[in-house]
């Protein structure tokens, strides 16, 4: 059960929010046909909540009230049409007013739990020293982007940064110097990419980025004001670092986060081969 619940959550995170909206209801329609069908002696309004909670979760909260509220009319004509009556009319909707209450209260909580649920993994995923994502959070979020790639047939791009004798960094002007060179590089590639990428710290001197729906040309611009903002940035510091960087395109994204890592990473050692301070762009067209 739980691995299909997964699987359910992997494919909405994978469609769009019109698309979410259009299942949504659908879901509707589908729960007053069969409402329709059992009469309206038989208890069916707790499954509206089902399309409100969906709605709330994948695409927002005022989305769960609405798509609630619609529900609960739905919920209202659809009893109505199939006979039930009471000894006044205004019963009718007190009782759909109460579901209404609720079904908004148990809303909110889920938009409260998902808050939190948020905020805990922020702070599970985020790397203490920069304050950029960590490994965890990067392979989640690659994850992702892998399954809506995949499904939407979008190009997907990550440029693996490794930074040049880090180990000599922290020699020759310590640890202190290294922490800062570190932070200013996680400040460097946050405000060198575009809101949809995601910047990360993956190792002690190893930094990805993910950028997802992007060609080899939006990954050429991007990757190089990265690069020259870099080297800009670290001509300010004592350290004046330099960095071996693998890019790599795919038109269809691999099976896995590792395969995408592992490739990424192949390449920027090739940089380190030829001599290290360099960036290598690679295309796999499939």
């Amino acid at each position: 059960m739980r691995h299909i619940l997964y699987k359910v959550h992997t494919y909405f995170l994978g469609w769009s929010k019109s698309t979410i909206l259009t299942i949504v209801l659908l879901i509707i329609a589908a729960f007053a046909w069969l409402d329709y069908l059992t009469g309206f002696e038989i208890a069916f309004s707790f499954f509206y909540l089902i399309p409100g909670s969906i709605a709330a979760w994948y695409i927002g909260r005022n989305s769960g009230f609405f798509i609630t509220f619609v529900s609960m009319a739905v919920w209202v004509i659809t009893n109505f049409a199939a006979g039930e009556t009471f000894s006044k009319e205004i019963i009718r909707y007190w009782n759909a007013s109460i579901r209404l209450f609720v079904f908004i209260i148990i809303i909110q909580l889920l938009e409260e739990f998902k808050r939190a649920l948020n905020h805990e993994r922020l702070l599970s995923h985020t790397d203490h020293l920069t304050g950029i994502p960590n490994s965890r959070e990067f392979y989640f979020q690659t994850n992702e982007e892998l399954l809506r790639a995949a499904r939407s047939k979008l190009p997907i791009a990550v440029a693996y940064i490794d930074v040049d004798s880090f180990k000599k960094i922290n020699d020759q002007f310590g640890h202190a110097e290294g922490d800062l060179t570190l932070r200013v590089i996680a400040q460097a590639l946050t405000y060198s990419v575009r809101q949809t990428d995601t910047v990360a710290r993956i190792g002690g001197d190893e930094f990805a980025i993910l950028l997802p729906d992007t060609d080899q040309n939006g990954t050429m611009a991007v990757m190089n004001k990265v690069q020259k903002n870099l080297m800009e940035e670290m001509a300010k510091t004592k350290s004046n670092a330099t960095f071996s960087i693998g890019v790599i395109t795919f038109t269809h994204p691999p099976a896995s986060v590792d395969k995408l890592l592992q490739k990424a990473d192949k390449v920027m050692y090739e940089v380190k081969s030829k001599g290290k301070n360099g960036i290598e762009f690679v295309y796999i067209y499939q």
